[in-house]
């Protein structure tokens, strides 16, 4: 019979390196105080690492360059998955993919269905900001998040009519009909009226 560290590494295993995790990702292993002490000696073991309190990688390797740095978007979505929310590309960032916008973002920043809040590393931190987006529509990389994110970052004065025809035109009647059934949880009353046309 496995034993608990045997299960949770497996788990990590499966994941893959890369994988950035919380000891919320196992409480369905052991408890809480357990698998914080097998966390910690994983780490000893330089099995996994430690990349700050509560917060850990199964890291990337590189032949030439060695333990890769730890993957930042791993580390947004392992702190929103264990407050139970949702992440997406920040609001300029999602401008920036749908080429509505030429500026580059500077900072590393996600939208979160959750509560704002701030990763601190060690070279720079991660922000994550509240959003107007529903959680039904708030989802990493979805076609209809990238969308309301990059409208409702641009603007009631600087989206026009042709940024909302661009928008739909890469929007598939899936996507469409999935923002009509959420309509009602778009609080923004502007947002709501772009998103009703982006149906249309």
């Amino acid at each position: 019979m496995l034993s608990t560290a045997q299960k949770i590494m497996n788990r990590i295993k499966r994941k893959g390196r890369g994988w950035v995790f919380t000891p919320q990702d196992f409480v369905d292993l052991a408890s809480r105080s357990n698998v914080d002490v097998i966390l910690y000696r994983l780490v000893q073991d330089g099995d996994i690492r430690r990349i700050q309190r509560g917060l850990y990688d199964f890291p990337k390797i590189d032949a030439r360059l060695g333990i890769l740095s730890p993957d930042v978007k791993g580390i947004a979505q392992a702190v929103a998955r264990q407050s139970g929310d949702n992440i997406a590309q920040s609001g300029a960032a999602a401008a920036n993919l749908l080429g509505l916008s030429t500026q580059v973002p500077g900072k590393i920043v996600y939208s979160t269905t959750g509560k704002s809040k701030s990763i601190p590393m060690k070279n720079r931190s991660i922000r994550l900001v509240s959003s107007h987006i529903p959680a039904a529509l708030h989802h990493l990389d979805d076609p209809v998040t990238l969308t309301l994110q990059a409208l409702d970052y641009l603007g009631k004065k600087h989206v026009t009519t042709t940024m909302i025809k661009k928008c739909a035109s890469i929007l598939s009647d899936t996507d469409k009909n999935r923002i009509r059934h959420n309509l009602r949880y778009i609080k923004n009353a502007w947002l709501s009226d772009v998103a009703r046309q982006l149906c249309n």
